[in-house]
Formats: C-alpha cells, sequence, structure tokens
C-alpha cells in the first residue's frame, strides 16, 4: 500500500501556522499565577479549621443531644424562671446529674411550653451546627453574599470602635455623615455623640450582649429591650455560646409590633473567614515578636477559647457591603481606656488586640498582602479602607 503524503502547498501552510503560534507565545507575556497572599507557613496553620470553633461546637452539639429545659413559678407567681440543664457527671462512676448551663426570668404568658421551646431551642442548635459542617473551604465566598443579608451595598460605611481613643476627638460628625455606621456590643453614644456620633445602621454584637439583655429583660421589656439605638436598627450577632441561641428565641417570643426583635446571625462562613485571618495575624505578631516557631503559639494562646473580636468581624463584613470603609476607635494609646463609655482598662486574653490592630494597618496600607480574601472562584477585591487613628 502506498503511503498517502500532503501536497506541498498545504504542508508548507501547516508549517507557517505552527511557526506563527511559537513565536507568539514567545512575544506574548504569559500572565503569571496570581500570587497567594501572606506567609504560605502562617496561612496553612491559620486555615486549619477548630480555632475557637471546635470548643463551640461540641458545647452545641452537647446541647443538642442532651439538653433540657424546665421552667417554674417564682415566689408570688409574677414570673417564670427557666433553667436550661445538661446532665453532668464529676467521675466516670458517678451517676449523672443536671447542672444548669442558663438561668432566666421569663415572662408568664409569652413563652411557649417546655417542650415547644425545647424543641425549637434544638431545630436552631441544629441549623447551627449543619451550617458550620458544611461551610466551604472557599470561606471567603460570602464576602458577594453580605450585600443580601443587609438588603443592598452602600457608598460609605463607617464602623465605630469603643477605643477610649475616640474621647475628645471630635469625629462625631465625621462618623454621621456616612452612609451605613456599624457600632459595636450596643455601646452607649448618649453623652458622647461629639466624639462618637448619634447616627447607628446597624448593631454588631457577640451573643454575651444579647444574654445580659435577656437576662436583664426578659420580663419587664419586650424584645429583651436589646435595641437601645430604636427598635428598627437591626442586630447583627455571632455566637460565642450555643446556649444564647434560647436567649434569641426567647427575646423574639416576647416582641410586639412595636418592639419587633431584628435579629441576623452571621453566615458561618464569615466566622470562619474572620476566624482564620484573626489566628494568621496572631501567629505573625508572635513570630516576629518572640523569634520562636510559630508552633510554639499555643503556649501562649489556648486554641479552644482564642477569638477575634466582634469589631475585627464587623469589620469584615463591612468590606463585603461597602464601597469605602473608614474605621474610627479602633487601636489605644497609653492610659486610654480600653472602652470609652467604660471605666474598663484591662483587654479581654481571649483576643489579641495588637495583632487585629495590623490587619487594620494592611487594609488601608497593603491590601493585596491580607491573606484569605484572596481565594480564586470569588473575585473580591478590597475597597479602599482609612483608619482614623
Amino acid at each position: 500500500m502506498k503511503r498517502r503524503h500532503l501536497p506541498p502547498v498545504l504542508l508548507v501552510l501547516l508549517l507557517s501556522l505552527l511557526s506563527l503560534s511559537f513565536r507568539r507565545r514567545l512575544l506574548i507575556p504569559q500572565s503569571p499565577p496570581r500570587p497567594v497572599a501572606g506567609d504560605p507557613l502562617l496561612r496553612r496553620l491559620a486555615a486549619t479549621d477548630g480555632v475557637g470553633s471546635g470548643q463551640i461546637l461540641v458545647e452545641a452539639a452537647a446541647l443538642f443531644s442532651n439538653a433540657s429545659i424546665s421552667t417554674f413559678p417564682s415566689l408570688g407567681n409574677h414570673h417564670r424562671l427557666l433553667y436550661l440543664r445538661l446532665p453532668y457527671s464529676a467521675s466516670p462512676r458517678a451517676p449523672p446529674r443536671p447542672r444548669t448551663v442558663l438561668r432566666l426570668r421569663v415572662p408568664n404568658e409569652a413563652l411557649p411550653s417546655d417542650g415547644s421551646l425545647l424543641a425549637s431551642f434544638r431545630a436552631s442548635l441544629g441549623s447551627f451546627l449543619v451550617a458550620h459542617r458544611r461551610r466551604t473551604r472557599n470561606v471567603a465566598g460570602v464576602m458577594g453574599d453580605l450585600a443580601g443579608l443587609l438588603g443592598r451595598r452602600f457608598p460609605t460605611c463607617a464602623v465605630v470602635g469603643n477605643s477610649g481613643v475616640l474621647l475628645g476627638s471630635g469625629r462625631g460628625p465625621q462618623i454621621d455623615a456616612h452612609d451605613l455606621v456599624i457600632r459595636l456590643n450596643n455601646a452607649r453614644v448618649a453623652g458622647f455623640a461629639a466624639d462618637v456620633g448619634a447616627k447607628t445602621s446597624l448593631s454588631f454584637v457577640n451573643s454575651n450582649i444579647l444574654h445580659i439583655c435577656a437576662a436583664r429583660n426578659a420580663v419587664t421589656a419586650a424584645a429583651c429591650g436589646c435595641h437601645p439605638y430604636g427598635p428598627t436598627v437591626p442586630m447583627a450577632m455571632y455566637v460565642c455560646q450555643p446556649a444564647h441561641l434560647l436567649d434569641a428565641l426567647i427575646c423574639n417570643a416576647t416582641a410586639t409590633p412595636s418592639s419587633p426583635f431584628p435579629l441576623l446571625v452571621t453566615d458561618a462562613r464569615l466566622d470562619a473567614l474572620c476566624a482564620r485571618i484573626a489566628k494568621y495575624y496572631s501567629l505573625r505578631r508572635f513570630v516576629s515578636t518572640t523569634g520562636e516557631p510559630a508552633s510554639n503559639w499555643t503556649r501562649k494562646h489556648d486554641e479552644r477559647y482564642f477569638h477575634y473580636s466582634s469589631g475585627m468581624q464587623a469589620v469584615v463584613m463591612a468590606l463585603g457591603v461597602c464601597d469605602e470603609v473608614s474605621l474610627f476607635g479602633f487601636g489605644k494609646t497609653p492610659g486610654a481606656k480600653h472602652h470609652y463609655h467604660t471605666n474598663q482598662k484591662k483587654e479581654l486574653d481571649l483576643h489579641d488586640y495588637e495583632a487585629e490592630y495590623e490587619f487594620y494597618g494592611d487594609l488601608q496600607a497593603r491590601p493585596e498582602a491580607v491573606p484569605f480574601l484572596d481565594e480564586p472562584q470569588q473575585g473580591f477585591t478590597v475597597p479602599p479602607v482609612r483608619l482614623h487613628r
């Protein structure tokens, strides 16, 4: 059988096309792969789930499986006493005894029966566990969903921290000029408006704040009186203790049309994203200040309880809903109070505030250096951030 050969003209044309393609690959610069932000080793260590969240999930699972709720009339039957309990054994051989996890005074009439309340509580715990176990590796994908949570995007946003550096700053009018103003943990503005402003669009709290409201006001105030900026100002809350989901149910049950309970629980992916960023910057600061390897970080921080601050999560949320972000009241100076509205000076050990300050500095000066916000598939770009000292 004779071999078939290409006609000379076709052969020349084919060689020309191959040569052209080769020359174009040489002459046209190829796009380099996008560099990964941050130190690769610290990034890997910070990306391991479990910072703070591991203990929370253990507690949530225990409550989901074994919690009980019982209420009893108070002396004089003015209200009821509610107990959330878990079985507890002091030793493997000892029989379990009920341990009180949460105790509240609640109204006589507004709440459902103990059995119905327990069923609702277990449903909340179940949703919480499913959300945290199903969160994807691309946790930064949540940034594109945050605007939907608040209804829209905002041109300018101010996140107002509670640092005592705000006292005497005169920043109030500048803060109030922003389209969205986020405040932290229901901090007071009365008497401080000249320095911290008076406008509030969103109150961002940790669930301890809601628990305090419920413990103080569940009997006397609709919706637990936990919206000091007005009944229509929504509250965004991250859950730091799963038992506080019961507080949310109770406050919602006592809400009225004139005193509603607008509550947004943070997305599990946002919680994970903040945990990774907080640990990365804490690891980086530990290595740079001590000279020790990152593996020794746990000697300084208990990983079970280490947690980002409310302020840091509010800042990350603002990055997802705002075209420009301004930060006020973050940082400290010698002699300044920890909170402008209290006499507290000592910082909480479970947060690494100095590391978080470095994060805010990077957002302003080197946003491309911030890890985890650059994950592929979600196309998020950090908006301009200005840190007002």
